[in-house]
């Protein structure tokens, strides 16, 4: 009797440090506002919008330590879409986990390899620097639009799946390697993307990037590229980005730049940007240039710029209330327009051409972490 207790506690004991040795956690948001657009002559539209101030979302993730230092784990995040229910964003049917789905292993002096989908390297740089996360009427991915961006539309067309599947944003069959910790600050990976043999189009991107950086001491200071070298005609395409922010105390001011280069074709998008504690939240201010280069002096002439405005009202830790409003102005024949007003274009035989017009917007929210 005596020895079956023993065993019976030993069993017990070794389950509990199993249990304590991995884990598998779910959590997400939901964010959803009412948007107010405004484009020049073609009148407003008003909406309402699923990831405003932070992506709706699903995360199942999971992590076992293996000893000596090593972990395995696997991240799954989808996007939600709030308003309507569904899940995804204009994804391909099949694709759920359209964020991130990736699989690692991790040493704590060696680095992370992960294999799957996931963030190109020179988003997660450009989106560390925005304050509006790249997100809503105000955020530094206003102008990755692929009918008015010269060198986006060149590299990769304007037909929605080429949208989809380009890598600015994300990229599908990555092998990566993440520097590890406690390198005095110095954080950095390598990415390389298998095409297997398909298009951009299809989601089957053949490209190479790195992303390197330093943060300390209120100072983050960051760059990274990728090349993607199966864009339209099998020419590189390159996405290119660096910067710094820094943290007073009183404010976090960013300054960022974002190149996309194509043969002649070049989309380069400067930010100036600024986060300030106030009250229970915090004010967000941005200024965003696109400068854009063509072949002809008529197409280096779209150009336009944003500013933008938000304050973020914090309940507790995990709910908050925002307010938003941006202005994109256009130059010369560009098109830009702030996302869910009338529809624009670009063409000057449409009867919805939009070049050298503005768009104004505004939105209001709330978002719930779980």
């Amino acid at each position: 009797m005596f020895k079956q207790t023993i065993w019976a506690a030993g069993l017990g004991a070794a389950c509990v440090a199993a249990i304590a040795q991995s884990s598998v956690t779910l959590g997400g948001t939901m964010d959803v506002g009412v948007r107010h657009v405004k484009n020049g002559s073609l009148g407003s539209n008003t909406s309402e919008v699923s990831g405003n101030n932070t992506t709706s979302k699903l995360i199942i993730r999971g992590n076992e330590e293996l000893g000596n230092g090593l972990s395995a784990g696997f991240y799954l995040d989808a996007t939600i879409l709030g308003d309507t229910g569904q899940a995804g964003a204009a994804t391909p049917a099949g694709q759920l986990w359209d964020r991130r789905s990736t699989v690692s292993v991790a040493s704590k002096t060696l680095g992370e390899l992960r294999l799957g989908r996931d963030w190109v390297p020179t988003h997660l740089v450009w989106t560390s620097l925005d304050p509006f996360s790249t997100l809503g009427i105000a955020g530094a991915n206003s102008f990755r639009n692929f009918a008015a961006s010269r060198a986006l539309g060149q590299a990769f067309g304007a037909l929605p799946d080429a949208q989809q599947a380009n890598p600015t944003l994300r990229v599908s069959n990555a092998i990566e390697y993440f520097l590890p910790g406690g390198l005095g600050g110095f954080y950095g990976q390598l990415v390389v993307t298998l095409d297997e043999r398909g298009t951009t189009a299809a989601g089957s991107t053949k490209g190479r990037g790195f992303r390197l950086g330093w943060a300390g001491k209120g100072l983050d200071v960051g760059a990274a590229q990728f090349t993607t070298s199966n864009a339209t005609g099998g020419e590189n395409f390159k996405d290119q980005v660096y910067g710094a922010g820094y943290d007073f105390g009183f404010a976090r001011l960013s300054l960022a730049q974002r190149r996309w280069v194509f043969g002649p074709d070049r989309s380069v998008n400067t930010l100036l940007a600024a986060q300030i504690p106030a009250g229970p939240g915090f004010v967000k201010l941005t200024y965003l240039r696109l400068d854009q280069k063509g072949a002809t002096a008529a197409q280096s002439a779209n150009d336009a710029h944003l500013i933008g405005a938000g304050y973020v009202y914090n309940l507790s830790k995990r709910t908050a209330l925002y307010a938003h409003a941006s202005r994109i102005s256009n130059d010369g024949a560009a098109s830009f327009a702030v996302a869910g007003g009338p529809a624009v274009s670009g063409n000057p035989a449409a009867a919805n051409y939009f070049g050298g017009q503005r768009s104004t917007a505004y939105e209001l929210g709330l978002r719930h972490d779980f």
